[in-house]
């Protein structure tokens, strides 16, 4: 039984484009998606429509990540957001996205476990379970916690971006990385996994291949998500040819902004100091 592992696509279909051709080179039983679909890039539709046209070829198992629970509690925006740096790209997508779309993505479940013939269990989740953004990259101790209380041995999950196999005490905890905005300190690659799994075992194996990037960026601008998104948008242009994660250090020094000015409301941090940031991180 080989089954191929994703998440974290992020709208970058120009990434699930390599991905499906590569299982048409190397054939899958099934596919696994962890979530986090859309937000953050250009034409979320054409990234849902590849998902759809996936889930007809290939047994598919699909799980809710954080991403489309912000889209999902602010269907009317009583959030209020805005072009702007804080939710810009998020508005993008919201927009873009009809009703059939969005009900698909509120249909999946944020963790579940799930059986292929004559293999063992695999419990599935987004960031950990009973926590769709616990981060086992930034988090010390939180995947060894989590697989202690794992009852049974194998678990994947996502949303951190950091792509590792990790067993402890007969358990397995596996992370395909992000396909579509992987971060690995080099850049131009999505990442996923393909497990190989017998009635004993379950083995992993990470890719990173090659992609579209270019065609990809050239989407940011014509789409109109670059000027929605603005700092936030930049930022993931910027990781996705590099691998470092400009995002995430854009998000802590909101973050410790926000804390400065005695609130924890993103949105409330002024343009001008996201701003700052595009020029700090060379944007």
């Amino acid at each position: 039984m080989r089954i191929a592992v994703i998440s974290d696509i992020h709208s970058n279909f120009k990434a699930l484009e390599a991905f499906l051709a590569f299982l048409e080179e190397h054939p899958a039983d099934g596919v696994i998606c962890l979530g986090d679909y859309v937000t953050d890039g250009p034409y979320p539709e054409r990234t849902l429509a590849l998902v759809h046209r996936m889930s007809e070829r290939y047994a598919c198992c699909f799980l809710r990540g954080n991403r489309e629970d912000y889209l999902l509690l602010n269907l009317d925006n009583h959030l209020g957001w805005k072009p702007s740096s804080n939710s810009g790209a998020l508005l993008y997508t919201l927009n873009r996205l009809g009703k059939e779309e969005l009900d698909f993505l509120g249909s999946l479940p944020t963790e579940r476990e799930v059986s292929f013939p004559g293999c063992p269990a695999l419990y599935l989740c987004h960031g950990v379970p009973g926590r769709v953004r616990g981060n086992t990259l930034e988090e010390r101790g939180l995947k060894q916690k989590a697989l202690r209380e794992l009852h049974g041995r194998f678990l994947l999950g996502g949303h951190s971006h950091h792509q590792e196999i990790y067993r402890q005490e007969g358990k397995m905890y596996l992370n395909p990385g992000s396909l579509g905005i992987a971060v690995d300190g080099v850049g131009r690659r999505a990442q996923f996994a393909v497990l190989s799994g017998d009635e004993e075992d379950w083995r992993g194996e990470l890719f990173s291949i090659p992609y579209d990037v270019d065609g990809y960026l050239a989407a940011f601008g014509e789409s109109g998500v670059e000027e929605m998104g603005m700092t936030l948008t930049k930022a993931v242009k910027k990781t996705l040819v590099t691998g470092v994660n400009y995002f995430y250090q854009c998000v802590l020094e909101v973050a410790g902004e926000a804390r400065n000015m005695g609130t924890n409301d993103f949105s409330r941090v002024p343009e001008t100091f996201w701003k700052q940031l595009e020029e700090r991180f060379a944007l």
